[in-house]
């Protein structure tokens, strides 16, 4: 008979600094209870309640337990333990936030990034090195977290190196960004992030979807050069940008498999390279394209290579930095080829008069009769990552953005804090998704209103 992983849930675990308490889910292995004499590494999780288990119609999970045990079976990698911690939702201070200023974060909120960290490093890690047969020292012990909890691995990391060996940050949210007419590429920027002088000698994974609104990978890409420039060791530091991935946990939990095999598990050997990606660029206009090279590994790993020897077939049309940054001269075409030990892989790319940095997107939506006939409708919707519709009118809102191009969007329309439409049935939707390769002009139905439980379960994808 197959041995079976086990979900062990402690409730009501407190943290003493923070005045609050929590559920933690302990993952243990299919030969914990067997394997009586052995040890194993650990993986702390952020936002552990959405860690395992089926999805549901009001929990969207990573179902990170099963691909665990599909890496362990398949003998990729070895057992390990998981302490899942339950994120306790924000009211007046986020603990994902060490670093909080009066331009950050929701008005009257504040970071108690510094008193969840003392609760992992000082209450709960003890607790489970106690109850658990796990490896103590830092380089079996992994932190791991996506978005805001990816922000707050990245600061306990740099700060405890001594405890957390392995950073596993899954679509940061280093920097945030807000649409801006008036800023050149339309966005204004402020880093969220902090990164000591020296960055300290540990393993780090960092990755990002293309399709993640204006959570973007040239943005995640700038912070893993920065890390590097700040004495990163390059081979400890692993990057990935997955294509068509976007900002939800039905993504992430698709992709958990690689940053696992990176840290705990049997890469194997390379066996194909691809350059992919934006095959146009313009001679003027202002927009930087950048060559993506994907390096693919016999067990499933897969990885971008934020730098490489580069070869452009005609330099004085097309050059190509160390890093994949494209510089045109000239217009017309030429072909960039990239070797890795035995694998060489080449794209061709066309050089053309001129090309912005960024696109208009006009969004008109309706709202259905049931709707548009009631006596008092909001005054605007939402629509990713902030877009706001004015209503212009028996049940029609409209708005225009500049948004950066090629970026792409998942989402649905918000009346306000996690109110988001539905069928007409009630039902939560699949998201609506766009990708802004050149101005659109977009026209939706609204068929309903539902409220904090139509929000979960319903990722879409541009795949």
């Amino acid at each position: 008979m197959k041995k079976q992983s086990v979900i062990e849930c402690l409730e009501n675990i407190q943290a003493s600094q923070l005045g609050n308490k929590r559920n933690i889910h302990v993952y243990l292995p299919p030969d914990y209870e067997e394997e009586t004499e052995r040890h194993y590494p650990v993986l702390y999780v952020h936002a552990g309640q959405r860690a395992f288990g089926p999805s549901g119609p009001a929990n969207e999970t990573w179902q990170l337990d099963q691909a665990v045990d599909e890496l362990i079976s398949s003998g990729r990698m070895e057992p390990l333990i998981i302490v899942a911690i339950a994120h306790v939702r924000p009211i007046t201070h986020n603990e994902f936030y060490h670093y909080v200023d009066s331009e950050q974060g929701m008005p009257g909120m504040e970071g108690s990034g510094m008193e969840y960290e003392h609760f992992i490093i000082h209450e709960l890690k003890p607790m489970m090195d106690q109850r658990y047969r796990t490896l103590r020292d830092r380089d079996n012990t992994a932190l791991l977290g996506s978005s805001a909890a990816a922000l707050c691995t990245l600061h306990i990391g740099m700060r405890h190196p001594d405890v957390f060996g392995k950073l596993i940050m899954m679509s940061p949210y280093f920097v945030d960004v807000q649409l801006d007419e008036q800023a050149e590429n339309g966005l204004r920027e402020k880093a969220m992030y902090r990164l000591p002088d020296e960055v300290p000698d540990v393993n780090m994974w960092v990755d990002i979807g293309d399709a993640e609104g204006l959570f973007l990978p040239e943005q995640v890409r700038r912070v893993v050069q920065e890390m590097l420039d700040r004495g990163a060791d390059m081979t400890k530091l692993a990057y990935f940008e997955q294509p068509n991935a976007c900002h939800q946990e039905a993504d992430w939990g698709a992709r958990v498999h690689l940053p696992l095999l990176y840290m705990f598990g049997r890469a194997g050997r390379p066996v194909a390279l691809e350059l992919y990606g934006r095959d146009v660029i313009g001679l003027q206009g202002g927009m930087q394209v950048r060559v993506q090279a994907r390096l693919q590994y016999d067990h499933g790993l897969n990885l971008t290579l934020p730098s490489g020897e580069y070869v452009s077939s005609h330099p004085e049309i097309l050059e190509v930095h160390e890093d994949g940054a494209l510089i045109p001269h000239m217009t017309g075409n030429a072909t960039i080829t990239l070797q890795v030990g035995e694998l060489t892989a080449a794209q061709n790319y066309r050089v053309i008069p001129e090309l912005t940095p960024c696109v208009q997107v006009c969004m008109q939506a309706e709202l259905a009769p049931a709707l548009s006939g009631q006596p008092e409708l909001d005054e605007s919707i939402y629509g990713g990552m902030g877009m706001k519709l004015m209503h212009t009118g028996k049940g029609h809102y409209e708005g225009c953005y500049l948004i950066p191009r090629d970026s792409g969007f998942s989402f649905r329309f918000t009346r306000g804090f996690r109110h988001f439409e539905t069928d007409q049935d009630g039902n939560p939707i699949t998201n609506r998704v766009f990708r802004a390769t050149d101005n659109l002009y977009l026209h939706y139905h609204i068929q309903a209103w539902g409220s904090v439980h139509a929000k979960a379960g319903t990722g879409g994808s541009l795949k």
